[in-house]
């Protein structure tokens, strides 16, 4: 959710101290082995009712059919989503914090969650302003420390809402201490809203990985719910959890911040691009999560 104090996500810092590419790119082909078991919960407790998504959820004016077609080729604008139900399908709640990782609803939606903060693409800037379609970033503090400004850059576009994703992206979650869990949930929420002005209410765990002590300290940061996910993006491919290998309505799609290095060769936006295609070949539209849940 929003904290509107437009002083804070104004601001810009640069920060460094992140750990060597090498070393961080270990995350992005490790994070997608979770994710797989748990299945969706239907969500009961406090109501949750989230601003707008982003800095200011601008009205979107149209988009730009023949700017998109050239710019990325096979692609045309999303369809509006509809109306989110009067009553979030997922109610969460800081008193009982939810595992989920689809939402149930029947419409031809998908949500697109993207995680981590490795790849700074600016081209992938533009792309969010071209699409105008919601995205819910999963950021870990250790990978984008380097260059908080280029995500309050993603984050002014209006398109996009920022949620909890750790400190240090520990993909052993469950071996850590409970005091370690902690940390690098509350750590990450302290971060988040000094650097964006924004309160996280969602956190994803790294890999998927959790255990009852993970959902202890999501309660005790004051997060309300716990977002995995049925699909991952990998390069050109989507990866499925179930053998119809289609996406089916309300349904959360993992991806990451990536670039050349572990993308064969592939940009960010070329990866997105590729996500888009299988979205819109199957009919989907993307909505807002954060309208859902």
């Amino acid at each position: 959710m929003r904290d509107t104090r437009a002083s804070s996500w104004s601001r810009r810092r640069f920060l460094g101290g992140a750990a060597s590419l090498a070393a961080l790119g270990s995350f992005a082909t490790a994070c997608d082995s979770g994710g797989s078991a748990p299945k969706a919960a239907s969500g009961t407790g406090d109501a949750v009712v989230p601003s707008p998504t982003g800095a200011g959820a601008p009205a979107t004016s149209g988009v730009d059919a023949e700017l998109i077609s050239h710019r990325y080729p096979g692609l045309k604008p999303f369809a509006p989503a509809p109306a989110a139900p009067s009553v979030k399908p997922i109610t969460l709640s800081a008193a009982h914090p939810q595992v989920f990782s689809k939402v149930p609803i029947t419409d031809k939606v998908v949500f697109v969650t993207i995680d981590d903060g490795l790849e700074k693409d600016p081209a992938f800037i533009q792309m969010v302003k071209d699409f105008q379609i919601p995205l819910t970033l999963s950021l870990a503090d250790t990978l984008i420390r380097d260059d908080y400004a280029y995500f309050e850059k993603l984050y002014q576009t209006g398109y996009v809402s920022i949620q909890n994703h750790t400190l240090t992206h520990p993909l052993d979650m469950p071996r850590l201490s409970a005091a370690r869990q902690l940390e690098e949930i509350a750590g990450q929420q302290e971060k988040l809203r000094r650097e964006y002005g924004t309160t996280p209410y969602i956190f994803r765990p790294p890999g998927g990985n959790y255990d009852t002590t993970t959902v202890a300290a999501v309660k005790q940061a004051g997060l309300k719910g716990m977002m995995l996910w049925k699909e991952s993006m990998e390069i050109q491919d989507m990866q499925y959890q179930t053998s119809a290998h289609r996406l089916r309505p309300g349904d959360i799609i993992l991806c990451h911040f990536r670039g050349p290095a572990q993308l064969k060769g592939e940009t960010m936006v070329q990866m997105m691009a590729n996500l888009y295609r299988h979205i819109q070949a199957q009919g989907f539209t993307v909505a807002d999560i954060t309208k859902y849940v």
